[in-house]
């Protein structure tokens, strides 16, 4: 019996150890096929301008093989980060070579060649690089690559894209007139825009509409606050099927558990007889908003357990309680109007932002209604008018005005906040508001009310959240529960979104929804006095319910969709427009770095490069050929900017000796080498420390 089992995870065991081997070498490989097609660029101009090349080498540093061909030596040195061609008359490590009058005697020195050639010579290796990387994507494309698509997932509240009115679901098909084929083109044009940009939308009700939004500055680089979608596949690689699900949460308690590869292709909530299909993530988001206090059935495709029926599936009915929004005792003060959405409810009506919602339908926020419970209030006003009282200061003085809206049929708290500073939204009315730090009301008969130091005024500056039980159960949406989760609410301001705003409640208390099996240590302000309390045993709202059930961060697939050429004449052009548009994005990623547009984590030097290619890697082989087609432009791009030691440095010198008919002073080239080596190898540390000291913070 237990060689039954040990051979299974032997077999395993071997599987994922023949793949990681397999992935590592093709990333090897692959990187040590783009710079062989640089170098080899270099190496047959020089032959076919008779040049001697001495040693062609890939990788650099110290010589781990070499063979003697001929008059040429052929090498693999040690570090696996470029590689050279030594041509008789050029080495970078002697540039006292190329003024040498000795050396350019001999016919066949690089020196002794003309300028044209030793150009030619130069820039042969970008050139190979451009050639190889456009033919790496027309492979791409001839063979069919599956790319993320342009459809938004999920809008950041307060971002330009959400002020805009884009929503989860719509399909951005143009940017700046130019075509859209998926959600990394998406990313490519706003992150290296410059001013407004105009995308053209498909609604999901199949209206076509045109948007203008200026992107704000964030990391790593400008945003308008989109994220792609992911479908309602759970991903096959999961190494625990326990683990799709967060501890303490409704998913926790299904009728049966969730399996790596289901899909889920239609939810039933218990007040309908017929299920509601769904294939995205947004739109299952939107029922468990929707529906948030029932018992929903998720009618799951699971695939069949018999290898020899791979394309068999069974369906799966699995039922997921509803379960009650934890309260902390206390009501925080409202605050104000922090941003509107274009044509809104709220637009249309004349809110502003700024604008404090001082009473809902005869209701004061803070004191006869949860501020946080709004969202979930006009939800459930769809289509009925509201009454609302509000405060606005202006030129004139502050003034209280009386406004009615309509709200829309939008569930609330679908796009909860991401981060410290963002609003919480009003989905059926367009709004993104504030919801202060400092206490308004305590719940009588709440813990909170017994602890006997939580009064209105009170700041809440800081909640950790603690596991009762460290090192036992399964984890949460925090991980493993050793370490206290600190939600840091202490500084009046925050820069995480670029600009200056105050903390918002909402974010912590939709923290501490995702964690319903941790108590709270409370640190508080009254006045001058400082302090922390432990709320135990948070109390639940009857009449509020959760909007997620516990689906694990990352278990979902990405929305892809396979972009393949018809003819090869479509895959020269698709390459063609790949090679273009990657072109253009490095420059004018080096613009915005000059600029400072460009978070220190969005670079990545040879480790990161690495881990991306591994990862790329395990998608497959076309994945890996489309990132070796964007790695050879850059190579082609970085290597001729005018950098001494880099061909761009060399083409300079070329360019002078070109014009003024003379070669360049021997002391200036000396010195340029310097300077230029000094600037690689600081860069390279740079690069080396953000890969390990900053991308895996």
């Amino acid at each position: 019996m237990d060689t039954l089992i040990a051979l299974p995870l032997v077999a395993a065991s071997f599987a994922e150890t023949f793949s990681m081997i397999e992935n590592t070498l093709s990333v090897v490989l692959g990187l040590g096929m783009v710079i062989f097609f640089h170098e080899l660029g270099h190496f047959a101009v020089a032959k076919w301008c008779n040049v001697h090349v001495e040693r062609f080498s890939i990788g650099i540093g110290p010589i781990l093989w070499s063979r003697q061909k001929g008059e040429t030596e052929y090498a693999l040195s040690a570090l696996p980060l470029g590689g050279y061609v030594k041509m008789l008359g050029q080495d970078d490590m002697d540039p006292n070579q190329m003024t040498s009058s000795e050396i350019a005697e001999n016919p066949r020195s690089y020196s002794s060649k003309t300028v044209l050639q030793r150009m030619a010579i130069i820039s042969a290796g970008v050139i190979m690089n451009v050639l190889t990387g456009y033919l790496f994507f027309v492979f791409g494309y001839w063979s069919g690559i599956q790319e993320p698509s342009p459809v938004v997932g999920a809008v950041r509240s307060g971002f330009p894209a959400w002020e805009a009115g884009i929503r989860a679901g719509d399909r951005i098909t143009e940017v700046n007139g130019d075509r859209i084929r998926s959600f990394i083109d998406l990313q490519e044009a706003i992150l290296l825009s410059s001013g407004d940009i105009s995308l053209r939308l498909l609604r999901a009700d199949g209206t076509d509409t045109t948007v203008n939004v200026t992107p704000m500055k964030s990391s790593p680089g400008r945003s308008i606050g989109v994220a792609p979608t992911v479908t309602t596949e759970l991903v096959r690689n999961i190494p625990d099927p326990a683990l799709i699900s967060d501890a303490d949460m409704p998913l926790d308690r299904a009728s049966e558990s969730f399996l790596p590869a289901d899909r889920v292709v239609a939810v039933r909530p218990a007040s309908l007889q017929e299920p509601i299909p769904v294939s995205l993530l947004p739109e299952l988001r939107s029922l468990l908003g929707r529906y948030a206090d029932q018992e929903l059935t998720y009618i799951v495709e699971r695939p069949s357990p018999d290898p020899a029926q791979p394309t068999a599936f069974q369906t799966v009915e699995i039922k997921v309680p509803a379960q009650s929004v934890r309260s902390t005792g206390f009501w925080m003060a409202m605050g104000p109007i922090r941003a509107i959405q274009k044509d809104s409810v709220a637009a249309r009506a004349g809110l502003k932002v700024g604008d404090t919602i001082r009473s809902v339908d005869g209701k004061t926020p803070g004191e006869d209604i949860d501020p946080l419970y709004l969202p979930v209030y006009f939800a459930g006003k769809a289509g009925q008018p509201v009454t609302l009282v509000i405060d606005r200061s202006s030129s004139n003085g502050p003034s209280t005005e009386e406004v009615t809206v309509v709200p829309e049929d939008l569930p609330g708290w679908t796009d909860s906040p991401d981060h410290r500073a963002a609003p919480l939204t009003i989905p059926a009315i367009g709004i993104g508001y504030q919801v202060q730090t400092r206490i308004a009301r305590v719940l009588p008969g709440s813990e909170a009310e017994k602890l006997g130091v939580f009064a209105p005024s009170t700041k809440i500056t800081r909640i950790e959240l603690i596991h009762r039980n460290p090192g036992q159960g399964k984890p949460d949406a925090f991980g493993d529960a050793e370490t206290p989760v600190e939600l840091d609410l202490s500084t009046e301001t925050s820069k995480d979104i670029g600009t200056e705003k105050e903390f918002n409640w909402a974010w912590a208390f939709d923290q501490l929804q995702r964690a319903p099996g941790r108590k709270i240590l409370v640190h508080y302000q009254n006045g001058d006095q400082t302090g922390s309390k432990t709320l135990e045993g948070l109390e639940t709202d009857p009449n509020w319910f959760l909007w997620i059930r516990g689906f694990n961060a990352g278990v979902w697939n990405d929305e892809r969709e396979l972009q393949k050429a018809s003819a090869i004449g479509e895959a020269l052009s698709l390459g063609l427009s790949r090679t273009r548009k990657s072109a253009v994005s490095i420059y004018r990623s080096l613009r915005q770095i000059v600029r400072g547009d460009v978070a220190m984590e969005s670079f990545s030097g040879p480790l990161g490069i690495a881990k991306i290619g591994y990862m790329v890697a395990d998608r497959g082989l076309v994945d890996l050929f489309m990132f070796l087609g964007f790695l050879s432009i850059n190579l082609a791009i970085l290597n001729f900017l005018p950098i001494p030691i880099l061909d761009g440095g060399h083409m300079v010198f070329l360019l002078w000796e070109g014009i003024t008919r003379n070669k360049p002073n021997p002391q200036v080239i000396n010195w340029a080498h310097a300077v230029g080596m000094i600037f690689l190898l600081s860069l390279f540390a740079f690069v080396m420390w953000i890969d390990i000291f900053v991308s895996n913070m």
